[in-house]
């Protein structure tokens, strides 16, 4: 039986094709992913069905009924539910709160609390969600607060489950939490459309494939998983043959380097809310060098980029660093990384400006070197930062902090959420980055990356750093993978080794 069906979907935003002619079908209780570059058309597709956008034309049917919606409320009337690639939660309500905003069930003249946290509890239990409905999300981890996202559909009872980019804000345990909760969803007869740029994810959680390129249905799949041909869905993803599964990075060796400590913490304490979040800690940034960090998210790594740029001075220790020019990719790009209603001119100059005057000329001709240098997908050459898909945000973001030419780079998840090409790309100027001198701190969710661009690795547990791998450890088990998600892993046995670490269970 069809869930869904597209039949010539069309979305043009001025002279700009978001979608054109697409036609596919998604069929009930399957997981159907969408793939596609930043800027295919994924997301646009997806709020089409879940009525944040009207077509321009084409039909839309759910259940064999065609169906128009005027906004998400037609949608969810429909039993359709969507998370968002960046959350749609209040942080100041608590999860509770978030879950039955704008359906609340009432007892006369007032909220039935006890009923609802009933039914909520009931859904935390059956899909394993270990939520604390009275926790307030600014609290709640970014996994919680997926969870929470997606206990907001259940509650409404949505059939068609659309999640965008779900796994881009998770650890590698949360994605396997991830992945059993769809497992769930399926056994109970739910239809889930994914978008992902992650392929290994694709060949291990997907029923159907489509892909997406420059607006337009480019390839389709339905053959079992396993015989899933990763390279062929590259190449369409992509519109080109990729040089095999990885590219060389170029790494200059260290040695080309006088050991010079950029940057150092050493027994770094920090609490917040009596809680400590920092525990003697120690980290160097040197010259010439990427440091990557990984752990499960929530050990400190957004404590440590606030004691670095300066947005936290409450701690106890030593922070030393020869240079104050830093630059900082964040990890919420929405609410850390720009002004979305300005240009990528005006997001660049902000940090440039010095009390300069600028011109619309000059803005307009900063965003084309951006563009252009970067490829940063535009309908406009002055379109606002938050009218671009995920990605190319990404791409506009990581390309400032580049080109300020500071000493110091802090890049936390820089390929969150970002395309096969883009990746490749972000990890080549990163190392790029590192072999002209530059000191690079890496903070990744994604363990093949940081192996991959480390020449130090550093496991974070509690506030703390419990391991560091050396560049001999890590040269033996990789070299230069940069497309993991299209290579088996070589040897488990390093994998396993940090997985432990990072969740306490060092020898």
């Amino acid at each position: 039986m069809t869930a869904v069906e597209f039949k010539g979907i069309s979305k043009k935003f001025g002279n700009f094709y978001a979608n054109e002619d697409i036609t596919f079908a998604v069929k009930k209780n399957t997981v159907h992913c969408i793939l596609g570059e930043n800027g295919a058309g994924k997301t646009t597709l997806m709020k089409i069905l879940f009525g944040i956008y009207r077509q321009d034309s084409g039909i839309v049917k759910i259940f064999d009924e065609e169906v128009n919606f005027s906004s998400p409320h037609d949608a969810i009337e429909k039993k359709i539910g969507m998370v968002h690639q960046h959350f749609m939660l209040i942080e100041d309500f608590t999860v509770l709160e978030n879950i039955i905003l704008g359906y609340e069930k009432s007892n006369g003249i007032k909220l039935d609390f006890k009923n609802t946290e009933i039914i909520l509890n009931d859904l935390i239990a059956k899909y394993n969600l270990g939520l604390d409905l009275n926790k307030k999300v600014s609290e709640v981890s970014i996994s919680g607060q997926q969870k929470t996202e997606i206990l907001k559909l259940l509650y409404r009872k949505s059939e068609i489950l659309i999640f965008d980019e779900p796994t881009a804000v998770l650890s590698p345990v949360e994605v396997k939490e991830f992945f059993k909760i769809t497992d769930t969803f399926k056994a109970d007869g739910k239809t889930i459309i994914l978008i992902t740029h992650k392929l290994n994810e694709v060949k291990e959680i997907s029923d159907m494939v489509s892909v997406l390129r420059r607006g337009k249905l480019v390839y389709e799949t339905d053959n079992d998983r396993k015989q899933l041909d990763i390279e062929k869905l590259s190449n369409a993803i992509v519109g080109e043959e990729l040089s095999g599964s990885s590219v060389h990075l170029n790494k200059t060796d260290n040695e080309n380097y006088e050991r010079i400590v950029y940057l150092s913490l050493k027994n770094i304490h920090l609490k917040k809310k009596n809680v400590s979040v920092l525990n003697g800690l120690d980290l160097e940034l040197i010259k010439g060098e990427i440091l990557g960090i990984c752990g499960v998210e929530g050990n400190g790594q957004n404590e440590i980029v606030d004691v670095i740029s300066g947005l936290e001075k409450n701690y106890r220790g030593e922070y030393v660093s020869v240079s104050d020019r830093i630059s900082l990719v964040p990890d919420d790009r929405l609410k850390k990384g720009m002004i979305r209603e300005y240009s990528i001119g005006e997001n660049v100059f902000l940090k440039k400006a010095k009390g300069r005057f600028i011109t619309n000329k000059v803005l307009t001709g900063i965003s084309e070197k951006i563009i252009e240098k970067y490829d940063v997908r535009v309908s406009d050459v002055d379109s606002s930062l938050g009218s671009l898909s995920g990605g190319n945000q990404q791409k506009a973001i990581f390309a400032r902090e580049i080109e300020l030419d500071n000493d110091i780079l802090v890049f936390s998840h820089p390929t969150r959420g970002v395309d096969i090409n883009a990746t490749l790309f972000i990890h080549s100027k990163i190392v790029e980055q590192r072999n002209i001198g530059k000191a690079v701190l890496l903070i990744s969710s994604d363990l093949d990356e940081l192996i991959s661009l480390s020449d130090r690795l550093s496991v974070l547990y509690n506030g703390s750093i419990v391991r560091t791998f050396g560049s001999g450890e890590l040269k033996s088990f990789t070299e230069d993978k940069l497309l993991p998600e299209i290579d088996a892993k070589s040897n488990l046995s390093l994998y396993e080794e940090i997985g432990k670490l990072m969740i306490g269970m060092a020898e």
